[in-house]
């Protein structure tokens, strides 16, 4: 998980006082949220080394024109695709570094035997650079738009194009301790999403009489003490499980990779 519970019961004022039952219910929309927030951005936005094989859609092929691609052994007959490039957009931002980066135009996604074989690997700089646009805290690289360029054009066939790389956000990132890379937006966004989740929760046992929760008072009465929820404002806090707030997409409209997810 990107957050940690502390930081949403902080919030819901529940940092000194939730019950098991309370602490059950953040946990599970730390978890719906987070999801939400990933599948807004396109992406999983946690640092972490990824395996992942490109391009990910198939062209539509210009068959009046080919080139011939050769190993030491074998040569391929490769058709153009009008979507030929030589950007490739990747998945997860930001890139940090590049491990690996194979192209193997029958590489079939790994599943050959003999895939991907050392003949078949590029050397960054050479044969390929990450769009580096800055660096961070250490002077490590950063590539904040996920676009890899190539010295010609990238294959078009899917699976043909291998990459092990590290992309993504660090904790010190996310919580504001970087003096170069921000993340933080990301973070108060599942915060928020986290706080309206449990909320709505929590409003929902209120309303039922299982129990007390923070939530929206309208007005109370002391002899067979009693209390309504303004239902409106209920609505707002529990909202579509599956959905963001307005004002959560603003803060994260920043880091989507729109362009992976429109093209990628």
């Amino acid at each position: 998980m990107i957050i940690d519970i502390s930081e949403a019961l902080l919030d819901l004022g529940l940092s000194g006082s939730a019950t098991d039952e309370e602490r059950a219910i953040v946990s599970a929309s730390i978890r719906r949220a987070e999801s939400s927030v990933r599948r807004y951005l396109g992406y999983d936005p946690a640092s972490s080394t990824r395996t992942e094989y490109y391009p990910q859609q198939h062209m539509s092929l210009n068959n009046d024109s080919f080139v011939f691609e050769a190993t030491d052994t074998v040569a391929y007959k490769r058709g153009l695709s009008t979507g030929a490039t030589s950007e490739l957009i990747i998945r997860h931002l930001p890139i940090r570094s590049v491990t690996t980066l194979h192209i193997d135009y029958d590489g079939r996604s790994g599943t050959r035997s003999g895939a991907f074989g050392t003949e078949t690997l590029k050397v960054e700089g050479t044969d390929y650079w990450p769009n580096y646009d800055g660096v961070d805290d250490d002077g490590n690289n950063v590539c904040r738009d996920g676009i890899i360029r190539s010295q010609g054009l990238w294959p078009t066939t899917p699976g043909t194009v291998k990459l092990v790389y590290v992309a993504g956000y660090t904790q010190k990132e996310f919580h504001g301790q970087s003096a170069i890379v921000d993340a933080t937006p990301i973070l108060e966004a599942i915060v928020n999403e986290t706080v309206r989740r449990a909320k709505g929760v929590l409003v929902r046992k209120k309303q039922t009489g299982a129990g007390f929760a923070p939530g929206l008072i309208t007005s109370e009465s002391l002899g067979d003490y009693s209390y309504s929820v303004d239902g409106s404002s209920a609505n707002t806090l529990s909202g579509n499980q599956y959905d963001l707030a307005s004002d959560t997409k603003e803060r994260l409209c920043d880091f989507a990779n729109w362009g992976y997810v429109i093209g990628g």
